[in-house]
């Protein structure tokens, strides 16, 4: 028979264990970011040192891909190290290129080009060439790349995956479908969700056809699982905030709907200023949707009040700030929004509280802060700044 002190022993080795397994399981967490920053604490960022120096003349798009920064110009696309040094970097020629990032991808494309590169922390991925000029073009984070091609009546979407096979394309005339406004590949790659705005109706009217990916079989089969049209709401965004949730996002509703097609939720009569491009989808918990709206739409920025709000998956509204002015920029991601007012970022993490804020001394376009990393950058016309925590405010 065991004794007293043996159980006692043993009540005490098993607390000591669940702490560790905690203990460990929190660090794991804060690590990956699971963890939400910034709950009572707002971290104060400083400028620590230049990383890399900007050419004024060059036109260019900077931003972080995981713990690498990503410089694009016409000439091609750098990657550097948090810590200022070369980490890989490719050549092509676009003079008009246009990046969407998805992490841990970022396509690049020019303005009705007729090829997308695709890339990611390793470098260049895929090259997707087309016959047709490319009007469009978008990424997923599974590294699934949609574009849009113009053959004068005519327009073709097409789905590959992240080595740039083919998956699927549907071909459509002005004179029956209308002119294709956006196309987004699921996080899976398992449907292609499409908006049409048409022309032959006396009025306003989207038309979202959403097709099967996986059921294709040939190039010219026209594997439609759902569609709708909505009267008087041009839908010019689709967004996925999860693996079973996309929006569609119109002038004049918001439109929540499962991955079936069966609509969740709607919201109407929001005068939207901002709708975030989310760069990085919610790896953890069920995804949000930030937008920026204002009460007084026709005012300039200065006299404009503006409001934060996130929505969940199915279309509640779980957050709500009320700015003092108009939002001069918004940049979004899984951990959060970052909005700009005059010289001042600050951070909100997806539980709606503040867990950055910067202030620039210079005239900065871009902030970006990684809170698992405990670094971010600024961007100005000159250089990327690196951003580092000064102090942390109760």
């Amino acid at each position: 028979m065991e004794s007293h002190s043996n159980k006692k022993e043993h009540k005490w080795t098993n607390i000591i264990l669940i702490i560790l397994t905690l203990t460990i399981m929190g660090y794991v967490a804060y690590v990956k970011g699971i963890l939400p920053i910034g709950l009572t604490r707002l971290v104060e960022l400083e400028e620590t040192m230049e990383i890399v120096t900007l050419d004024i003349k060059e036109k260019y798009d900077i931003g972080l891909n995981g713990k690498q920064i990503y410089q694009i110009t016409r000439n091609g696309i750098t990657a550097y190290s948090l810590e200022g040094d070369e980490v890989w970097s490719d050549t092509f020629s676009m003079n008009n290129f246009v990046t969407m990032q998805r992490e841990p991808y970022i396509a690049v494309g020019s303005r009705k080009g007729k090829n997308v590169i695709l890339f990611n922390e390793k470098g260049r991925q895929a090259e997707v060439k087309t016959t047709y000029p490319i009007v469009y073009f978008s990424v997923n984070e599974s590294g699934g790349l949609v574009t849009i091609e113009n053959d004068n009546n005519a327009y073709i979407v097409t789905a590959y995956d992240a080595q740039g096979k083919w998956l699927c394309t549907r071909k459509s005339f002005v004179s029956t479908d209308g002119y294709p406004t956006v196309a987004e590949l699921s996080p899976d790659n398992s449907q292609l969700i499409i908006s049409y705005l048409s022309v032959d109706e006396p009025q306003v009217v989207s038309r979202i056809v959403a097709m099967d990916v996986r059921d294709s079989e040939s190039q010219n089969k026209d594997n439609v699982k759902y569609g709708y049209k909505q009267t008087n709401n041009l839908i010019y965004d689709i967004e996925f905030i999860n693996q079973e949730t996309w929006v569609s996002i119109g002038d004049k509703a918001i439109d929540w709907y499962d991955i079936e097609g069966r609509q969740i939720h709607t919201q109407t009569n929001l005068s939207l200023v901002f709708v975030p491009y989310l760069t990085q989808l919610s790896r953890y918990g069920t995804g949000y949707l930030p937008v920026i709206i204002t009460e007084k739409p026709t005012q300039n920025i200065v006299h404009r009040q503006d409001q934060l709000i996130y929505f969940d998956y199915k279309g509640e509204q779980t957050f709500s700030l009320n700015i003092e002015s108009g939002v001069s920029s918004v940049y979004a991601d899984e951990n959060g929004v970052t909005i700009q007012l005059d010289n001042v970022f600050r951070g909100y993490n997806k539980l709606g509280n503040p867990f950055f804020e910067y202030t620039a001394t210079t005239d900065v376009s871009k902030v970006i802060y990684k809170p698992s990393l405990r670094k971010g950058i600024a961007v100005n016309k000159e250089k990327v700044l690196l951003l580092t925590p000064k102090k942390e405010k109760n």
